[in-house]
């Protein structure tokens, strides 16, 4: 294995835990195309087309679900989404530090960071709704 410059974060199913979407950081890759993945402190191997890099999943995900929304809704409905599937594959608030995504901000005129200070902010880690 090779080790990666960056700690990539990506969202699939581990080898060890082929059941289960999640969130890990690649740590490395071999030319065999096993990734080597980190979660929690704890080592994971998945085949690279298991995981995906999480803009760009997200994105697609977006660009799919999205267009079924109202239009008057979509602005709401896009950071909704983002912390919904966050909270699904157990994304955490340090994961997304230096992550750069493009959904659009409140106005719907550029893209929004987790450090922009836009609000509310797509990344937030909420704790879950209880009715």
């Amino acid at each position: 294995m090779t080790s990666s410059s960056t700690a990539t974060l990506v969202i699939g199913c581990s080898e060890q835990l082929p059941d289960e979407v999640r969130a890990y950081r690649v740590m490395g890759t071999s030319t065999g195309g096993t990734v080597l993945l980190s979660r929690h402190g704890a080592t994971y191997s998945a085949a690279a087309s298991e995981v995906s890099a999480y803009p760009a999943l997200l994105e697609r995900m977006l660009g799919v679900v999205l267009p079924s929304f109202p239009s008057s809704l979509q602005a709401r409905a896009r950071p909704a989404l983002i912390r919904r599937w966050n909270r699904d594959w157990g994304v955490e608030a340090e994961d997304l530090v230096g992550i750069d995504v493009a959904p659009a901000n409140d106005n719907g005129s550029g893209p929004m960071t987790e450090s922009s200070g836009a609000s509310p902010s797509p990344f937030e880690i909420s704790q879950p709704h209880i009715d």
